[in-house]
């Protein structure tokens, strides 16, 4: 290894490196920040499979005697692609859940008419669960949602809890969903929805085949929620971005206040590199080697931090309550990216553009 390689500088000036890591270092808890933030997300993930694999078609207000939506049913049933459960819906009043950041969030709720329609769409979804003792006025919620609020099966849930009336909480499923569905009998006549699933159609197919069937009728079709909680999620990532540029702002400033003073204290030793022959690219490559060795190491230490900080707080705290923390994000690595790049190509350029002009006859 050459004395004037970059390794060999960092490898015999731990102390000097160090401390530049640990600025560098700093970059990685964007990372975290961004896992915290796309835990919202997680949420609402079952949430939305669920509604593009039952579509809810409801009849318009604008449809006397419900003709229109009677006639949709009828053709919608008697597609041997679909299952339609009638007068099943959703809009029901839903259970709050404390989240990973530690607020409360809403949630979703489908009631279904009979126990045997929810079993069968059970069936279709994949759900796995005990519900042989479903009945009129069950409520059924994920093991994680149960975890949330502290709920075992048998409890009466009721409008303490925000709901309309009083539910007994009958079976538990393994899906991780925080969806709620009821068994609730509705009389005909006070609700005009229905469910409309498939076992072998995708979504898009899905969707095409209703929208298909529905065209000039005064029938509404449900959406998907995803474009929905991506647009109420803007504002929170707006934020995030919003102070990953300033963070990355005042880490690029510390960062090359640090490195300035290491290297205005190698002047000599620069300009002793030019002496014996080192072009300006070479110094060039030599403290942006230097940085980038230093900056690797600290991003995969930083790394190593947040993945075992995510693995203890899942283990230990978020799952026991049911909650997630992602090991994983795009809008994590997104923000461990930009700030990394917005600290060290100005440390790198700077420091480069500075050593080049050491001379050694100066000293």
């Amino acid at each position: 290894m050459k004395p004037y390689s970059a390794l060999y500088y960092v490898k015999e000036n731990k102390g000097r490196s160090l401390l530049i890591a640990a600025m560098f270092f700093l970059t990685t808890l964007l990372l975290l920040g961004g896992n915290y933030i796309q835990s919202n997300y997680y949420y609402w993930e079952g949430i939305i499979d669920y509604t593009e694999h039952v579509i809810e078609v409801e009849a318009s207000v604008n449809d006397e005697e419900f003709r229109d939506y009677y006639a949709i049913v009828d053709k919608l049933s008697g597609d041997p692609d679909l299952t339609v459960m009638l007068h099943s819906g959703y809009g029901e009043p839903s259970l709050d859940w404390k989240c990973t950041m530690g607020f409360m969030m809403g949630g979703y709720a489908a009631r279904y008419n009979t126990p045997e329609d929810l079993k069968e769409a059970f069936r279709i979804l994949g759900y796995e669960a005990d519900l042989s003792g479903l009945r009129n006025g069950s409520l059924i919620v994920s093991r994680a949602m149960a975890a949330n609020h502290g709920f075992t099966i048998g409890d009466i849930v009721d409008e303490s809890e925000g709901l309309s009336g009083t539910y007994t909480l009958d079976a538990l499923i393994d899906e991780e969903t925080y969806a709620i569905f009821y068994v609730e009998e509705y009389p005909e006549e006070n609700l005009m929805r229905a469910h409309v699933m498939s076992k072998t159609l995708s979504y898009p197919e899905l969707r095409e085949r209703i929208l298909t069937a529905c065209e000039g009728s005064r029938c509404k079709v449900q959406n998907s929620m995803r474009n929905e909680i991506n647009r109420q999620f803007q504002p929170i990532n707006l934020i995030f971005y919003s102070a990953l540029l300033l963070l990355s702002l005042v880490i690029a400033f510390s960062v090359n206040s640090v490195i300035a003073g290491h290297y205005n204290k190698r002047m000599y030793e620069f300009g002793v590199y030019r002496a014996i022959g080192l072009t300006k690219r070479d110094v060039r490559r030599k403290c942006a080697a230097e940085i980038i060795i230093t900056d690797l190491a600290a991003i995969a230490a930083g790394v190593a931090f947040v993945e075992l900080f995510t693995f203890l707080m899942n283990e230990l705290y978020y799952r026991p309550g049911g909650r997630y923390l992602p090991y994983f994000s795009w809008l994590g690595v997104i923000g461990l990216i930009a700030s990394n790049i917005l600290v060290l190509i100005p440390a790198i350029l700077i420091r480069g553009r500075v050593m080049c002009k050491a001379d050694v006859t100066e000293f």
